[in-house]
């Protein structure tokens, strides 16, 4: 006996967990019957009336939206007289005399019902969408829908007022698409665009942005950039405002490579930073050729290089705050690894563990604190142990490349400092940073 009564118990506990199974769902309240549709008229509330057909394909379309919009408005799929305004669809296939008496001629028909006459109601010519719809009840009640707005976009919007202040700026890379609402393709694309606009959400001088080039208000903008298809999307670099057509692909890795190759950036789909994010070719090798030097003037001699390095980088046209922080990594690494050998170990363990527990969740960390933290540990990749067979091609190409500055120096007409001032050079910027450290925190931050 004991078997059927649990079954009896977990039946009676399904039931249970179904009825208290919240309405948040919604229904249209249908109004077929032409009794129930007098009565509901009667109640003198304002509704928003569907008139389908069950064969209709553009009604079955319309079908979960329309049972959300009555979500959205409390209503649960009966007419109340509580209720503040009714969501209501009426079947005019089968009930032919209420399709008639509102001259019905297609399907779906949505109409307006004021609450006062019913004989007067007003055509609904918007769009079918949820938002559209729940906003078109909304400005004609004044009460307002449960629905929860979305988050706002990423890719940054653009229109007559500030197009020319965030395209036209020369320190930014900006990618715009000029879409249209109604496009297909535009609706497509959308959810992968906002996926790029976060992957380089952090990347200071890369804008990803849009346009509805559809707005009359933005229509001499579309015209000037040759839209005449939706969606276009342009790419305006920094030194080229004119703007080059993309014509890549249209998912979010093609998109990633598009930037990263103009905008010089490391991205990966997802927004993560690649392995080579924070590294500069030009101070890896010193970086290694230094961590594998003995102590002394060995070393000394490579943090020259690196300071000449360092300060012809900062004198170049296209250098960027991100490498010239990288940079004062690389010199900020090999000062710290003089004081103690073991610091490129334990830093990068430390490092790599707050990483590993934010992808755990273990913690959470800002995103721009992740990429940050991920740039350190690239550059500390940078200086490692080779073979003594490497080190000495290495040395050799450090040789060849000196040689190339000092003779660019020369018909430049530029004198390198001798070793005496490299040396009284070296004692002030050391004498600095000891000064800052006594001034400043104890511990090292991040």
């Amino acid at each position: 006996m004991r078997a059927p009564s649990m079954l009896a118990s977990c039946l009676a506990t399904s039931i249970l967990a179904v009825a208290l199974l919240p309405t948040a769902l919604g229904k249209a309240v249908d109004l077929t019957s032409t009794k129930d549709f007098d009565a509901f008229v009667a109640l003198k509330q304002p509704a928003l009336l569907e008139f389908f057909a069950p064969w209709c394909g553009h009604c079955k379309k319309l079908a979960p939206t329309y049972d959300e919009l009555a979500a959205a408005f409390g209503n649960d799929g009966k007419a109340s007289a509580t209720t503040k305004v009714t969501i209501a669809k009426i079947d005019a296939d089968k009930n032919r005399d209420l399709g008639n008496r509102f001259a019905i001629k297609g399907f779906p028909t949505l109409k307006w019902f004021d609450g006062q006459d019913i004989d007067k109601l007003e055509d609904y010519g918007g769009a079918r969408d949820l938002d559209t719809l729940a906003k078109f009840v909304e400005e004609k009640t004044g009460k307002k829908s449960n629905i929860k707005l979305p988050p706002p976009p990423v890719a940054v919007q653009l229109g007559r007022d500030n197009f020319d202040k965030i395209v036209l700026d020369d320190s930014k890379h900006v990618l715009v698409e000029f879409y249209a609402p109604w496009c297909g393709h535009c609706q497509k694309l959308a959810p992968i665009y906002e996926q790029v606009a976060k992957d380089f959400e952090n990347e200071e001088d890369v804008v990803v942005a849009q346009m509805n080039a559809n707005d009359p208000a933005n229509n001499d903008i579309a015209v000037k950039h040759g839209v005449s298809s939706y969606p276009t999307i342009v790419f305006f670099s920094k030194d080229n405002k004119e703007g080059v057509l993309y014509q890549g692909g249209r998912d979010e890795d093609s998109f990633v490579k598009f930037l990263n190759d103009k905008a010089s950036t490391f991205r990966t789909a997802g927004g993560k930073l690649s392995e080579l994010a924070g590294r500069l070719p030009i101070l890896d090798s010193i970086a290694t050729r230094f961590f594998n030097a003995p102590l002394g003037e060995k070393r000394r001699d490579i943090v020259f290089e690196a300071l000449n390095m360092l300060e012809d980088l900062k004198k170049r046209p296209n250098t960027t705050k991100a490498k010239e922080a990288a940079a004062d990594y690389y010199m900020k690494v090999m000062d710290k690894v003089t004081l103690n050998p073991s610091y490129v170990e334990k830093e990068t363990k430390r490092l790599s563990t707050l990483l590993s527990k934010h992808t755990s969740g273990a913690a959470a960390l800002a995103s721009s604190k992740v990429d940050e933290i991920t740039r350190k540990v690239n550059v500390l990749g940078a200086f490692r142990t080779i073979p003594e067979e490497n080190l000495k091609r290495l040395e050799e190409v450090a040789k060849q490349a000196k040689e190339k500055m000092q003779q660019a120096a020369k018909e430049a007409g530029i004198r390198e400092p001798s070793t005496a001032e490299k040396v009284q050079k070296s004692a002030k910027e050391a004498a600095q940073q000891v000064k800052e450290k006594v001034a400043g925190h104890a511990h090292e931050e991040l």
